[in-house]
């Protein structure tokens, strides 16, 4: 742009395009700045006025908002709905929900998640997918591991008059490892989740 460089607020203005629009995949962020340098280049004369480059900087609009008119779904948090009691008692729901009313507990917080205006597509997707249940689903595996895991054992007798006793059962120690790594990451997976929209919702504040 031989226009656009000469003026430190035209080179602000597309120094904050080029940020907001990291988020578009990079086909699109390409062809969105060269479109807007274009348009400036051929809107502002050679040698620009502050008062002209203000003007045309205030016609185009904030670069944030030029970007989520691509992508609503990148929308900085200014342009999205103000976080209220309703999106804090979603996160609750969706951390402990489930072991207050199981499973109607969590759907609950799932339902006010995709209700609100506050989070995006994709934050939504990280709320109700990981993991889905919250804390109730490591109850669940604590339950399901304890069954498999247990062993049933019977005496018998043996060579010599010996007591053998011989059990049936439970888990190897690759499987209880794995459980255990699962069951690990059960537990700090909601809390990290429940984190995540939170800091996201206080953006949106």
């Amino acid at each position: 742009m031989r226009t656009a460089t000469i003026h430190p607020l035209v080179a602000d203005y597309r120094h904050r395009l080029r940020r907001a629009a990291r988020a578009l995949p990079r086909a699109r962020r390409t062809e969105l700045v060269a479109e807007i340098e274009a348009h400036l280049e051929e809107a502002l004369p050679p040698d620009p006025t502050e008062i002209e480059v203000r003007n045309m900087l205030e016609r185009l609009g904030e670069p944030e908002e030029i970007v989520a008119a691509e992508d609503p779904d990148i929308a900085p948090a200014a342009a999205r709905a103000r976080a209220g009691s309703l999106e804090w008692f979603a996160i609750v729901l969706l951390l402990v929900g489930g072991l207050v009313v199981p499973v109607l507990g969590w759907g609950v917080g799932v339902v006010l998640l995709w209700s609100s205006r506050v989070w995006t597509r994709r934050e939504k997707l990280i709320g109700t997918f990981v993991p889905p249940g919250g804390l109730s689903l490591v109850v669940l595996a604590l339950v399901l591991g304890v069954g498999v895991s247990s062993e049933t054992c019977s005496g018998g007798g043996g060579s010599g008059g010996q007591t053998t006793e011989q059990c049936t059962g439970g888990m190897s120690t690759p499987l209880q490892v794995v459980f255990v790594v699962l069951l690990v990451a059960g537990l700090v997976l909601p809390f990290v989740t429940a984190t995540y929209l939170g800091r996201r919702a206080q953006r949106a504040r």
